[in-house]
């Protein structure tokens, strides 16, 4: 079995782990679709009272130390991931499970739009998983920078540099809400030592572990401005698997966007809750414009929150690998062995949408756009 170090931050016993159970089975063929109409809107994520403990701060440090930890899911048969399928994914509970217009396929879990894969099951283990004050849990709708910060997140706390030949960056990654990528268990999950990266692409009150209120993991969300985001999830979802095959045009595909209708529901209140705890002592709030026009600096940010001190040269090593062409070209972190994920790097640029949208869809979303963002004293660069 292919074994990757990890650099480990805090304090790490040296007993060897016990490593859990082998991942769950390769992927089964044949598929089901159960048909129907419900619809929802997600609400605004309410404030939570504080908890009564909150993190303690930890000091810079450079990483040194090092650990070769075996990945218990990392099998041979687990390197290629099949295509999305309802009966092998559903965690036999299809529940919520309907079929939209234009074939669209999701699941409505507890009001929220979302992939038939997020199954109760696995909601409820996300929100349960036990963290620790080293873990660090990346967050985000789609396709707004997720697998760039998750790339750049193993790169820092492994000074910068790729594991080489093996488990690509998939398989570092702990998506909990997830019944197909990522079918972590518990058990398997528990028996890792921290720093462990985990992946949600949940609104705030759907956070894992409760979000950064009440887990002492160190939280960071990604916000992308929604034009694009709007573009580049048109694109991943059409034709694909998960999404039951859709085939509508781009004009429905805005309508559904605008209206909250898409998997994991509404933009605006998705990025809104998470906007609204950045004053966290463990969350950071990014933008993925301004890590594209400011790399290092948004990246001495991100060292900063996880409590890891770069050198010069480590610093230039993660700039290198985290390139989009790096990256899409990269076996690492390309996500080509995912079946319907080989497009999955299309443009990574601001300001495509123009591209898409006509002057009358502009003036329309930026009416709702301004309307529901005035307050909130969050901004996007759209160029």
């Amino acid at each position: 079995m292919t074994r990757l170090p990890v650099f480990l931050l805090g304090l790490l016993a040296t007993a060897p782990l016990a490593m859990a159970a082998s991942a769950a089975d390769a992927v089964r063929s044949g598929a089901y679709h159960q048909h129907g109409t419900t619809q929802g809107r997600p609400a605004c994520d309410q404030r939570r009272s504080r908890a009564s403990t909150q993190p303690a701060a930890r000091p810079l440090r450079s990483l040194q130390q090092t650990h070769t930890v075996d990945l218990p899911w990392r099998q041979e048969t687990d390197l290629e991931i099949g295509e999305y399928r309802d009966e092998a994914h559903l965690d036999g509970d299809a529940t919520g499970l309907a079929t939209g217009e234009h074939s669209y396929k999701y699941r409505m879990l507890e009001g929220l739009v979302v992939p038939p894969y997020v199954t109760p099951a696995r909601l409820n283990l996300s929100r349960t998983i036990a963290t620790q004050p080293a873990d660090v849990c990346h967050c985000s709708f789609p396709k707004s920078g997720s697998t760039w910060l998750a790339n750049i997140l193993y790169l820092v706390l492994h000074d910068g540099h790729e594991p080489g030949q093996g488990a690509p960056l998939r398989s570092h990654l702990h998506w909990m809400e997830s019944a197909w990528t990522y079918p972590r268990t518990r058990e398997q999950v528990d028996a890792l030592p921290s720093p462990r990266i985990f992946k949600s692409h949940m609104p705030h009150h759907m956070a894992l572990a409760g979000g950064p209120r009440q887990s002492p993991c160190r939280f960071i969300y990604i916000a992308r401005n929604p034009k694009d985001v709007c573009v580049s999830y048109y694109h991943f979802e059409s034709g694909s698997a998960w999404s039951g095959g859709y085939d509508g045009t781009w004009e429905h595909w805005l309508r559904l966007f605008m209206d909250g209708r898409v998997q994991r529901g509404d933009w605006l209140d998705h990025v809104l809750s998470w906007w609204e705890v950045r004053g966290e002592e463990n969350m950071l709030f990014l933008r993925y414009e301004d890590l594209k026009r400011d790399f290092r600096g948004q990246l001495a940010r991100i060292a900063a929150h996880v409590g890891v001190q770069l050198s010069p040269k480590a610093v230039d090593r993660v700039v290198a690998a985290s390139s989009f062409s790096h990256m899409r070209a990269a076996p690492f972190s390309n996500h080509k062995h995912i079946a319907d994920f080989q497009g999955f790097f299309r443009k990574g640029e601001v300001g495509s949408w123009r591209d898409r949208f006509t002057v009358a869809q502009t003036d329309a979303f930026d009416r709702l756009y301004t309307e529901r963002m005035a307050d909130s004293g969050l901004t996007f660069t759209f160029e």
